[in-house]
């Protein structure tokens, strides 16, 4: 069973050989351990590929020198752990919605270096590509207060704001589901903090949810896979999330319980992991770090597949640790 087959298999639950991995490394990781973790990775090798971003600039060249995404969003990042902050929101003034000019994240230069990987890969690994942020898109092109207000007090504008950007990944979706070979595609925004949704979960239904729900639906009738994720505390939104169409679903996991999250994907939607980067990873010990390998395959991948492991390696991770995460990632049987 080759990779692509494993991922496959893990995602509709029909009984992959084993658990698949994915790796991701923050740049703090790679800047503190080089090559040795490079050569971690060789030994055991990720299933899961990314064959392209739908933007760029949020990291940034080098620490504390601005970057410019495509939409116009000024970066700086101050060390090596995170992505940068946004410092020049470039609809901060509303007047500045009419003259604005959105990009194109799907012309032919930024497809055709996406099917030069796909082709690269030869059908080993599982191929994902990135479909883009949407929420997310909204403050970092408003700013993050601005945003929120917006949704109540500006909410004829915020509609406005929201279908500017979902007219571009809709269109950066078409031509993804064109491509052969792509098995999948990944979107990312981060609903949750550390005790309860960003927003209430009625307007979440009421104002992104049918907007996703377009998003899934081009991918899904192209007979690609969902990806979708998001970090924080969002139980409230997962039976939302299942319904209009997620294959993979990737919560930060930790901050729900083992129990509560269980109860509502086992069984009905596979979980890309994120191993406890709070905590464990950071300051367990390897054997914690196996421990919590253990746990999520007894909890999550025992549907005949249902979980894809998945450790964010930050630089403040012993690199034993990552070793552990791994060789137990690899090894440890589906019961």
């Amino acid at each position: 069973m080759n990779s692509r087959q494993r991922v496959i298999r893990a995602i509709e639950m029909t009984g992959p050989d084993r658990t698949p991995i994915m790796h991701d490394t923050l740049p703090g990781a790679s800047s503190r351990y080089g090559e040795t973790l490079d050569a971690l990775y060789r030994r055991y090798p990720q299933d899961v590929i990314n064959v392209g971003s739908a933007t760029y600039g949020e990291y940034g060249p080098e620490i504390d020198t601005s970057s410019r995404d495509p939409w116009g969003s000024l970066w700086i990042r101050h060390n090596d752990e995170h992505k940068g902050q946004v410092v020049f929101h470039p609809l901060a003034d509303w007047d500045e919605l009419d003259r604005y000019q959105p990009p194109d994240t799907a012309t032919d230069r930024i497809v055709a270096a996406m099917v030069r990987r796909i082709e690269e890969n030869a059908e080993c690994k599982y191929t994902i590509a990135d479909g883009d942020t949407l929420w997310q898109r909204m403050y970092y092109l408003r700013g993050f207060q601005a945003a929120n207000e917006d949704l109540l007090i500006e909410p004829e504008r915020a509609a406005r704001l929201r279908d500017m950007i979902l007219e571009v990944i809709l269109r950066r979706l078409e031509r993804l589901a064109t491509l052969d070979g792509l098995d999948g595609v990944h979107f990312r925004d981060d609903w949750g903090t550390q005790t309860a949704l960003l927003i209430r979960p009625d307007l979440w239904c009421e104002f992104f949810k049918p907007a996703y729900a377009k998003m899934f639906d081009v991918v899904r009738r192209s007979g690609k896979h969902v990806w979708f994720h998001s970090d924080g505390v969002i139980h409230e939104i997962i039976p939302d999330l299942i319904q209009i169409g997620v294959h993979v679903l990737n919560p930060q996991c930790n901050c729900m319980s083992r129990e509560q999250l269980s109860s509502l994907v086992a069984g009905k939607v596979c979980l890309l992991g994120d191993l406890d980067r709070q905590w464990t990873l950071p300051h367990g010990t390897p054997e914690d770090v196996r421990a919590a390998v253990r746990a999520d395959v007894e909890t999550y991948g025992r549907h005949h597949g249902g979980l894809i492991h998945r450790g964010e390696i930050a630089g403040d991770v012993p690199l034993e640790n990552v070793e552990a995460m791994l060789d137990e990632m690899t090894h440890y049987e589906i019961p």
